[in-house]
């Protein structure tokens, strides 16, 4: 399994997998050009897409999408509250026969590649994140989820590889120019995670299988990837883990990071 963050953020979200011959990207909230062009930097052309794996309606995570379905005609995976929460210029222009929906307590199997819808927390109608697995090896991708509750981590525990939402420093966002509607969204149950939230959740799921993490959707005025790498550092040491035996980076709005192999 190889898998490429090509963008991460509130201006669009992308990330490419590679299992044997199958192609996925999960979320497409940047152009097909983008993504054409952003692959090339890593000397990859997308020549075919075996699926589509939306994680929710928001504009950055499913802005390219239609473009990209005309393109490819694979299959698009979401869950029903998420289809319903589409904006109709979308949802109007999905062709029904390559939409399949995804339910939390059923695996996705597509020629040996298991996938698993993980529930998250935001607010948006029917969010998800997801987990897929092949030959023992697995990648988690969760972002934009306010809080990870104790009763889950079961279902992302112990994975080869995370990408998960280290969203904003708490004081960066308080201190900003946003608005007080805005900044409470932000903090909500339902908003995203801080980096010290994340590090703690990872602190609580990951295993000895566990070799990367890359932090995801940095917002670009209320974070900095040396606010949240140091919040990794320092849950990391107070839960008796030591940092460096991970290989931890962050992504990156507006460029891809390399290609990493599980």
């Amino acid at each position: 399994m190889k898998y490429m963050v090509l963008a991460s953020g509130s201006g669009g979200n992308c990330t490419y997998i590679e299992i044997e011959e199958q192609r996925f990207i999960i979320d497409c909230g940047i152009s097909l050009r983008q993504i054409q062009s952003r692959l090339s930097m890593r000397n990859l052309v997308l020549e075919r897409l075996d699926g589509i794996f939306i994680t929710h309606e928001h504009a950055d995570h499913v802005g390219g999408l239609i473009p990209i379905l005309n393109k490819f005609k694979c299959k698009v995976y979401m869950t029903e509250g998420t289809y319903q929460g589409l904006h109709y210029k979308i949802k109007d222009n999905i062709s029904q026969p390559l939409l399949q929906f995804v339910l939390f307590d059923d695996a996705i199997i597509n020629n040996g590649v298991l996938v698993k819808a993980i529930m998250s927390y935001h607010d948006a109608l029917e969010p998800c994140g997801y987990r897929f697995t092949h030959q023992g090896k697995s990648l988690v991708y969760l972002t934009d989820s306010g809080y990870y509750p104790k009763s889950k981590y079961e279902s992302i525990a112990n994975a080869d590889h995370y990408i998960i939402e280290s969203n904003h420093d708490p004081e960066l966002l308080l201190e900003s120019n946003r608005t007080w509607l805005l900044k409470r969204r932000i903090l909500d149950d339902q908003g995203h995670l801080s980096n010290e939230d994340s590090a703690f959740l990872m602190a609580n799921v990951l295993g000895e299988k566990t070799k990367t993490i890359t932090l995801a959707h940095l917002s670009e005025e209320c974070n900095t990837e040396s606010h949240a790498l140091q919040a990794f550092k320092d849950v990391f040491s107070n839960q008796g883990l030591i940092y460096d035996d991970f290989k931890i980076v962050c992504a990156k709005q507006n460029e891809p990071l390399e290609l990493e192999e599980l």
